[in-house]
């Protein structure tokens, strides 16, 4: 047998594994900076995301019930101007975890929000990126309305709203800020990917 069928041979063996292992469950957030709600989920999101972070591809979109690419806030300027530093951060080098992590941390202490500080980073140059994102002639009205645009792609009463593979499902909504491990795991298993080892444990 030649070298070249051999490898062919373990091509198709493998391809379909390789295939398997690189699918991820696409997990889109939608949030407010100031909102507690959105703060209740996120802090219970965190230590599944800890778990699960390499299933999964997550989007988090500060805008929830804004208007006017996001100069008009449910919960005032204050909350306005959270969002754009969040959407700011998101587009930092950080990874998925670091920036759930970073929006968390903000988020728990309201004071954070509206400021631009290194206190929930160990990255010395986010300060710097956020900044210049959030200066005069920054990019946060862009991405702004960027998540005005994805915001809107959703029929959603409540904040946060969950969104699992492009698909918001209001009948599912309460299981998946109330009980966020099951949730996520049946969706990442719904999504054709095999139940990971974290998701066995936490059945019940």
């Amino acid at each position: 047998m030649s070298k070249l069928l051999v490898l062919l041979l373990v091509w198709q063996v493998l391809l379909p594994e390789c295939v398997k292992a690189q699918k991820r469950l696409n997990m889109t957030v939608l949030y407010e900076s100031l909102c507690k709600d959105s703060l209740d989920y996120l802090t219970s999101l965190l230590p599944v995301f800890k778990e699960l972070n390499g299933y999964i591809n997550l989007n988090l979109v500060p805008y929830g019930k804004a208007s006017k690419g996001g100069r008009v806030c449910q919960h005032g300027p204050k909350e306005c101007k959270g969002n754009s530093i969040q959407d700011c951060a998101q587009r930092t080098h950080m990874s998925q975890l670091e920036k759930l992590s970073y929006v968390t941390c903000q988020m728990t202490n309201k004071k954070l929000v509206t400021e631009i500080d290194t206190n929930c980073t160990n990255y010395s140059d986010i300060k710097e990126s956020i900044t210049e994102c959030m200066n005069q002639n920054g990019r946060w009205r862009t991405y702004q309305r960027q998540s005005e645009r994805i915001t809107s792609m959703y029929d959603f009463d409540q904040v946060p709203a969950v969104v699992y593979n492009d698909r918001f499902n209001e009948s599912l909504q309460d299981e998946a800020t109330e009980d966020v491990k099951k949730s996520i795991c049946t969706a990442i298993v719904e999504t054709g990917i095999e139940e990971p080892q974290y998701c066995l444990k936490v059945r019940r």
